[in-house]
């Protein structure tokens, strides 16, 4: 009978050498057992699971109203509450007045992962500025981060990222959400360039990855 390592851990064909099911370093066997548990070192990557997106999306932003959501978004259950949850994300974007733009990162619809800093007039997972390159429609710039969270539970968790302009002043209320400041009417645009400009017209991806880290 093949032996077979499930993805939670669990061994199918096995019949564990120690009573109570444990195993360290030892040599599997061909058995009849299932069920028995193989004891993973922290910080084993469980599972991966990437979210992916071409698409171009231009969405033109409200004074104060809702960030833009990165088109790209990853779904993943974790198999024990005491995990991590690893987040790796890359995107390509353009902000259309080559002013401050401000990303956040969201579990489930709730942010999280964003500065202690909270005196400031906007808050948030990371912020950059699309005029580094020398603003122009046609120059999209990338962003790129990493986060661990707690897997908090063994629900299935959605990770979304969601980007926009920062400038002005945000309210009190609001200043640690996911909103846009005093940018009204600028196109916040996920996955390339907006215009041509001669020979030039860019495209790029957005993808979001996440891995279940035992901890």
């Amino acid at each position: 009978m093949p032996i077979t390592i499930n993805g939670d851990g669990t061994i199918t064909g096995y019949t564990p050498p120690i009573a109570d099911g444990s195993i360290t370093n030892a040599k599997l066997a061909d058995g009849a057992a299932s069920g028995s548990k193989l004891t993973l070192p922290t910080g084993s990557v469980i599972q991966t699971v990437q979210g992916f997106s071409g698409t171009k999306t231009i969405t033109n932003t409200s004074a104060n109203g809702d960030a833009i959501e990165c088109p790209a978004s990853v779904s993943i259950t974790p198999t024990s509450a005491s995990n991590k949850i690893l987040i790796m994300f890359h995107a390509t974007l353009i902000f259309g007045n080559g002013n401050d733009i401000g990303f956040w990162l969201l579990r489930n619809g709730t942010v999280i992962g964003n500065s202690q800093r909270t005196t400031e007039n906007n808050v948030c997972f990371l912020c950059s500025n699309s005029n580094q390159s020398g603003y122009a429609d046609w120059k999209p710039i990338s962003v790129a981060f990493h986060y661990l969270d707690d897997a908090q539970n063994t629900s299935a968790h959605t990770y979304t990222v969601k980007g926009s302009g920062i400038q002005g002043t945000k309210s009190s209320a609001n200043r640690a959400l996911p909103k846009v400041a005093a940018s009204n009417g600028e196109e916040m645009v996920w996955g390339g360039s907006v215009a041509t400009s001669g020979q030039e017209s860019n495209a790029g991806n957005m993808v979001i990855i996440a891995q279940e880290i035992k901890g």
